[in-house]
């Protein structure tokens, strides 16, 4: 009996090791991956030379009240940074990408995609659009082009889905296509806008992974609104 406690007892600790190091080492990459993007922001502040340090960068995306502030990255496929930075080196949370599929952003719907970070980084603070206050008091998106040129959209649907959906379509045939698929994402928005949009109009999609089932999918959209060099 007593032989069987002491092995019960080895088990207990080695089980607790493991624990510890998984948190340990977990903690150790979401700190490294966080120095990681402070560099770059002072980096762009300094001289914002980004698409030579990597041909891949699109722009950067900040968002007022959250701490979505990163560097748009464009691979050849969307798995290519889903854990590689602007230094094409392992990061832990990834980068902020942009739809291989889009031709920058100049298609009618422009999509990015970032990870839910635990810790609240990268796409994270997109859950705080479920919320109705913040919803309809922090519409905006801010895009700085790697040309130097900003972009303005205004947030105005955001809901659940699932990877089967069609929510990451960059084009489309025409514009009854297009005037569709609008009315759909503002039908499927948790939250009622004013905000009128067409099939005139260009928006930008940006996607994160969620936890309501099985590869959900929380999608904020928002519709250009500025345009300035």
């Amino acid at each position: 009996m007593k032989i069987f406690k002491s092995i019960i007892n080895i088990v207990l600790t080695l089980i607790i090791v493991i624990c510890a190091y998984k948190i340990i080492h977990q903690l150790k990459e979401y700190n490294d991956a966080d120095k990681v993007y402070n560099l770059i922001r002072e980096e762009k502040e300094e001289s914002d030379n980004l698409f030579e340090k990597n041909i891949n960068y699109r722009g950067w995306i900040k968002i007022d009240n959250t701490n979505i502030n990163y560097p748009i990255l464009q691979g050849q496929d969307n798995e290519e940074y889903l854990y590689k930075d602007i230094n094409n080196e392992y990061i832990v949370s990834g980068s902020i990408f942009m739809n291989y599929l889009n031709n920058g952003f100049d298609d009618q719907n422009t999509v990015l995609f970032g990870h839910n970070m635990k810790n609240g980084t990268m796409f994270a603070n997109l859950k705080k659009y479920k919320e109705e206050d913040f919803f309809y008091n922090n519409n905006y998106i801010e895009i700085e082009l790697s040309n130097g040129q900003y972009l303005k959209y205004k947030v105005f649907s955001v809901y659940i889905t699932d990877i089967n959906d069609n929510y990451t379509k960059t084009s489309f045939e025409d514009k009854d296509e297009y005037k569709e698929f609008l009315e759909r994402i503002k039908n499927k928005s948790i939250y009622k806008s004013d905000i009128s949009v067409n099939e005139n109009d260009k928006i930008i999609t940006l996607s994160t992974c969620s936890y309501e089932f099985d590869d959900a999918r929380l999608v904020v959209t928002g519709k250009l609104i500025d345009k300035e060099q």
